[in-house]
């Protein structure tokens, strides 16, 4: 039968439905945007085909590399691209399914039972978008390549060699023409490999970064009843078995895994042919139609205790159930392009037959696991009886009335949900500026008296019990709970959390977030949350008063009062050249700066680091060998530094313990492996290290109104020097450094923070649910051990800890 599918699988086999027009004029509309988010979907539309072949039963390996160059490849083990000529387009396969749009052999079921590369725009598009691109095909003993630039081929497909591998490399580089200065994220590429190696437990899938000598294999024979034991991993599980269940009805694949945890959340991730369905659809109706059904089943038995006895309903079964619903679809049809929610009609009752059998099955072999959730969940019944009454309560007109009579709401005037603004304040004195402060017109104010309730510790009859949130659904209008929320009624489009810069301020926007993120899930999904961004500094120069918002504007305001009176100067066997671009010199420096703060934070002493970027320590082969992390020591002397010891951690090789001994500052020690070339901040620094490197080794002469500094070694003095400029800069001026929203007046408060042509805000989103669901449940949940964990790890990142 494979053989049968491989000979058919040809050129004839592809069907063209239209050409590539379009693209590079307009990006966004093929690939979402020429931002982050689409720069990475080109990988991912070439990844997809590769996963699409191993779904088909030909391809078992998949390597993905990002280049030093900046371009990334993608090679499977599959049948290979076919290369014979098309008998109607009379061009190579080869060159069909990378010049012209929906062209492939998804079409037709005889060669691809399922696809998700099906409804994604495909690798003609990636083409198209490319700086340049080469598609090698391993066949019939043969190595097949193709180049092509910005989308047109350079020549025919022509056979560069022979081998005896099989498969399909593609290789691209995006175009800087298009998407400017952005390169692959590590982490982001790593994220997306791990969620398909979750889902795909037959595939082993391998991720190269050659700009840092990184390899990781991704392989999870458990598949998706591996992720659930993830997800719940620092929650606390009911019981101990995650129910697996797989089934396959209609040529539809059905694969679910879940496990309770004593928290009061939902979590569900649902996948239909790889693709995320953010929104759901008939898979995941199905799903907790049969959990409710299967569950009052085995309830009504006569073997299960009568104190068990109770009406299960839907909202009961959610509490604390994490789930992965995983399907295989043929035709699968998608509300919309983003591929969000499936539509299909057929896969409600297949996956709610599968489902329910295999609920009911697991129960009857595991009979003491599944008491276990039956009192979980009649616990959950019981308490949803318990709220209904605190409900109506909050659904009562005459209490929002008298809420908002009762002085704790100031509403505007503005009749429509779009232009409306709430704004969540902490205090009743910010909020008294922030009533001043407003436009009354499309601007209301909530004040809030202290913190409100942590929710992801409370079930929903406690959490309806605390006035704050009470008055918070109230004046949001949405009502509450899965059976009442309704986000079409909320009566802001801008909802403005609005809290002071300390560590108070931090704790309440975290609870309201965690409020949001649990209850009102689909506020944040539309993007209505937003975060104030107040200014951090209040700067008087003579007459004229400017705010600030951070440490780097600052920077800024004083590198341009510095620059019209400042030489910089080096000197280098006796060679005096002058610093052309003090500005841009000054920025680097500064951000610099900055990144070695953030490393210290987490372990790594600026001395270190420092002696890491100029000893050009950018990729983890360098902690192969310690005859390499030697030489750092002899390198480094001419520097001001000894480097008394480099030293081999006992437990680990590839760790070394670092003594350096400054003779301005104490010996400081740590220990450095292979994960600070992998930390964000190390590889930032290494591209600003890039462009101070021509001038290290120099002595630095700082000029500035008539006195004159000199550092020899500047590039270890880094953090004296800016502080000997911030300090000149800042002569003459009144600094205000705020900490709360209550030193500002009314004006300020307006112009700093609350006026739409001047304000900043920060749009909350979800970007990462799986870690936003992670972090939510350990810093905010009831488990205290993951919690002590995170703080031990996490504690010397942050300068507050409230305690």
């Amino acid at each position: 039968m494979e053989t049968e599918r491989n000979i058919q699988y040809k050129a004839q086999s592809i069907k063209v439905l239209s050409g590539l027009e379009g693209v590079r004029t307009r990006p966004a509309m093929y690939i979402g945007s020429t931002d982050v988010s689409g720069f990475h979907h080109l990988l991912w539309e070439v990844l997809d085909n590769a996963i699409d072949e191993a779904l088909a039963g030909f391809a078992t390996e998949i390597w993905i590399r990002i280049h030093q160059d900046g371009s990334a490849s993608v090679e499977d083990n599959g049948r290979g691209i076919p290369v014979d000529i098309h008998p109607e387009e009379k061009v190579s396969g080869l060159e069909l399914v990378m010049t012209r749009l929906h062209a492939g052999a998804k079409f037709d079921h005889g060669v691809y039972k399922v696809s998700g590369g099906l409804h994604g725009v495909g690798v003609s598009v990636v083409n198209a978008l490319s700086e340049w691109l080469i598609a090698e095909v391993y066949r019939d003993g043969k190595i097949y390549r193709q180049t092509y630039k910005r989308g047109i081929p350079d020549g025919p497909v022509q056979v560069v060699g022979e081998t005896k591998k099989r498969g399909t490399l593609v290789r691209f580089k995006p175009d800087k023409e298009i998407f400017g200065d952005l390169e692959f994220d590590l982490d982001i590429v790593k994220r997306r490999i791990k969620e398909l190696a979750y889902l795909n437990p037959d595939i082993k899938l391998y991720l190269v970064d050659e700009r840092i000598g990184y390899t990781e294999k991704f392989h999870y024979k458990g598949g998706i009843v591996e992720l659930v034991k993830t997800l719940n991993a620092k929650k606390n599980p009911v019981h101990s078995k995650v129910i697996y269940i797989a089934g396959e009805k209609e040529n539809i694949k059905v694969e679910v895994a879940l496990q309770y945890n004593s928290g009061y959340t939902e979590t569900i991730y649902s996948y239909v042919n790889n693709i995320f369905t953010k929104e759901g659809g008939t898979h995941v109706i199905g799903f907790r139609a049969a959990l409710t059904k299967a569950i009052n089943r085995y309830i009504s038995d006569d073997k299960v205790p009568k104190q068990f006895k109770i009406k299960i309903e839907g909202e009961d079964v959610k509490e604390g159930l994490c789930a992965v619903i995983s399907l295989k679809v043929p035709d699968p049809q998608f509300e919309g392009q983003t591929k969000m929610k499936l539509g299909n009609s057929e896969v409600k009752p297949i996956v709610e037959s599968i489902v329910y059998e295999g609920i009911l099955k697991f129960f009857e072999e595991n009979p003491g696991e599944a008491k276990k959730i039956i009192q979980k969940l009649v616990i959950a019944a019981k308490a949803r009886e318990a709220s209904r009454k605190a409900k109506e309560l909050v659904r009562k007109k005459s209490e929002i009335e008298d809420f908002i009579v009762a002085g704790k709401l100031a509403d505007c005037s503005e009749k429509d949900p779009e232009k409306r603004e709430l704004f969540i304040v902490e205090g009743d004195s910010a909020g008294g500026s922030a009533k001043q402060a407003r436009d009354r017109r499309f601007q209301a104010i909530l004040p809030l008296k202290g913190k409100i309730l942590n929710v992801e510790k409370a079930n929903i009859e406690k959490m309806l019990s605390s006035e704050e949130i009470k008055g918070l659904i109230a004046a949001l209008g949405t009502g509450i709970g899965p059976e009442s929320f309704n986000p079409d009624k909320c009566k802001y489009h801008k909802i403005i959390i609005m809290t002071d810069a300390d560590v108070d301020g931090s704790h309440i926007r975290t609870l309201l977030l965690t409020f949001f993120y649990r209850q009102m899930f689909e506020l944040i999904e539309r993007g209505w949350i937003f975060i104030a961004q107040p200014p951090l500094y209040r700067v008087v120069d003579g007459k004229k008063e400017v705010y600030l918002k951070n440490d780097e504007e600052l920077d800024k305001y004083i590198m341009n009062r510095l620059a019209e009176n400042v030489k910089i100067s080096f000197t280098k066997d006796q060679q005096t050249f002058l610093l052309k671009d003090f500005k841009s010199f000054f920025l680097n420096c500064a951000k610099l700066d900055r990144l070695l703060f953030n490393l210290l934070k987490k372990t790594y002493p600026p001395q270190v680091v420092l002696i890491l970027l100029q000893a050009g320590f950018d990729n983890l082969t360098y902690f192969e060998d310690l005859t390499k992390i030697e030489q750092v020591a002899t390198d480094c002397q001419k520097a001001g530094f000894k480097v008394s010891k480099i030293k081999s951690s006992s437990y680990n090789p590839k760790y070394y313990e670092f003594f350096v001994f400054s003779e301005k500052e104490a010996t400081v020690s740590c220990l450095v492996g292979p994960e600070l070339i992998l930390e964000r901040d190390y590889r930032e620094a290494l591209k600003i290290f890039a462009n101070l490197k021509p001038n290290l080794g120099h002595t630095i002469h700082i000029e500035y109104k008539g006195e004159k500094k000199s550092w020899d070694n500047w590039f270890f003095s880094l953090s004296e020097i800016l502080s000997y400029l911030r300090e000149e800069g800042k002569k003459g001026l009144f600094v205000q450094r705020y900490k709360g929203l209550g030193e500002m007046n009314s004006k300020q408060l307006w112009e700093t923070t609350m006026d739409p042509q001047k304000r900043v805000l920060k749009q909350v989103t979800i970007k990462d649910a799986e870690k936003a669901d992670e972090l939510f449940s350990i810093l905010m949940g009831e488990n205290v051990e993951p919690r002590r964990e995170f703080i031990y790890k996490h504690a010397l990142e942050y300068r507050e800890l409230d305690i």
